[in-house]
């Protein structure tokens, strides 16, 4: 079962194809060998049956002192005639091999002749065996490269004048010729369809690994090119309305991200005049409550209107070595006094925005530092994924909050002190930048305490 899920539409349809083609193949070569062998077995019963019928004939019309003269013209390569004094002993166990063909020749032979007769394998003396054995060698040559072996099968009759006349064949059932050559017909014809299946379902499929990579871009990039439209007709139809899914998905963030700006427009106004009529306020601790908190508001609404911009952000993708830009990133926050260690980063060329994936990582070490006073930052390969991982000591996270903490505005620090807590949209705009990359961050629990935050990036995103 599971090497047939590592096989694709071209490695499927193949077999289904190749396997039909072998099993029609080897149908029609069965049917043909037994045809085949069957009428050959009719084909030496009734000649022989027809050839001794004709000669038994030929020698009844015959006058008694031309039969002499006539028996010596009658024998040929096929077909012997000999007469005995005493009736000769045949044997009358007719071997296997031959059962088939001496029943059909009987049959045959009794709907020729309208006198008795016997039928028997013939064994002939050793010492007339080499007598006749120059005069059968076009026979035994034929015979012998089928290597079948061969009997003779003899028809007895008795005479007027108490001789008895024998006709006996050689009669052997061959193994046909070209069995053979018919299995390497259909290995041969197997693996020709074989080659010409994979290519051609290979053609077919191909925009089908392109809708794949379509859609694996879309999920990366919103604002990738549009998926071509080739392949067939079903292909093209679903390429169109792919293509205007996309279309949607851009206009659907595009229009929320005005929205956003429009609501910033409109109560960034509203802040300001209750800014100013906050100022009015005659106590003084109330005054600087609200004031406060018309400042966490205006806070709050910067880091949406920037949450909602970073994700639709088209930065530009560049290539670069990962390790370094981990590295200055790790140097620039230890030079500021935070306590940032890198352990040794292998170094992996990665095509990314740089802006915006430095940004995240340094949002995601920012809160190892701010939580657990310190951050340990690695990095590995595995698998076509590049791991980073930051880690610290702090208070960690509950297991059930491990994907909550990524909800927007939700802050696992219970204060709604700015300071302490933030806005709660650290952790969203980290996962929303990695997953613009193909990746994904999840939260660990560290052995021996603290929080271990992973980030996998695809290497061929």
């Amino acid at each position: 079962m599971r090497h047939r899920r590592r096989l694709g539409i071209t490695g499927h349809v193949s077999l289904i194809v190749v396997a039909s083609v072998i099993v029609i193949l080897a149908g029609s070569a069965i049917f043909f060998l037994y045809d085949r062998t069957e009428s050959a077995k009719r084909f030496i019963a009734e000649s022989r049956a027809e050839r001794i019928a004709a000669l038994v004939k030929s020698y009844d019309a015959a006058s008694p002192e031309d039969r002499d003269l006539l028996l010596r013209t009658m024998n040929s390569r096929w077909i012997r005639v000999r007469v005995f004094a005493r009736k000769p002993a045949l044997r009358r166990e007719i071997p296997d091999a031959i059962s088939d063909v001496t029943r059909l020749f009987e049959q045959h032979l009794k709907t020729l002749l309208d006198r008795p007769f016997e039928i028997g394998v013939w064994d002939e003396p050793s010492r007339r065996r080499a007598r006749s054995a120059e005069s059968e060698r076009p026979v035994r040559e034929a015979f012998r490269r089928r290597r079948a072996p061969g009997y003779r099968l003899a028809v007895l009759l008795p005479q007027p004048d108490k001789r008895w006349l024998m006709f006996h064949a050689p009669v052997r059932v061959t193994r046909l010729e070209g069995s053979r050559r018919l299995i390497y017909y259909i290995l041969a014809a197997a693996l020709l369809v074989l080659g010409v299946t994979v290519w051609a379902v290979h053609r077919v499929t191909r925009p089908l690994r392109q809708f794949a990579e379509a859609a694996d871009r879309l999920g990366v990039d919103l604002r990738a090119p549009p998926m071509a439209e080739d392949g067939a007709r079903e292909v093209r139809a679903a390429a169109r309305a792919f293509t205007r899914m996309q279309d949607r998905l851009r206009r659907l963030i595009d229009d929320r991200t005005l929205m956003l700006a429009a609501i910033s427009h409109d109560l960034r106004t509203v802040l300001t005049r209750l800014q100013l009529r906050a100022e009015f306020i005659d106590d003084a601790v109330q005054r600087e409550k609200a004031v406060a908190d018309i400042g966490e508001m205006q806070t709050m609404l910067e880091s949406t209107l920037s949450f909602a911009r970073d994700d639709t952000l088209e930065e530009a993708r560049i290539e670069l070595d990962l390790s370094a830009l981990v590295q200055s990133l790790c140097d620039d926050m230890a030079d500021s006094g935070q306590a940032v260690k890198c352990k040794d980063l292998p170094q992996v060329s990665y095509r990314c925005q740089p802006v915006a994936l430095r940004r995240a990582l340094g949002n995601l070490i920012g809160n190892a530092v701010k939580y657990g006073k310190d951050a340990t930052v690695g990095m590995r390969c595995e698998d076509e994924v590049v791991l980073i991982e930051i880690a610290d000591r702090g208070p960690g996270i509950p297991e059930e909050m491990h994907e909550q903490v990524f909800t927007p505005f939700f802050r696992a620090e219970p204060s709604r002190n700015r300071e302490t807590g933030g806005t709660g949209l650290g952790l969203s705009v980290a996962r929303s930048i990695i997953r613009r990359h193909g990746g994904d961050i999840a939260l660990l629990d560290r052995p021996g305490g603290g929080l271990l935050a992973r980030v996998s990036l695809p290497l061929t995103a």
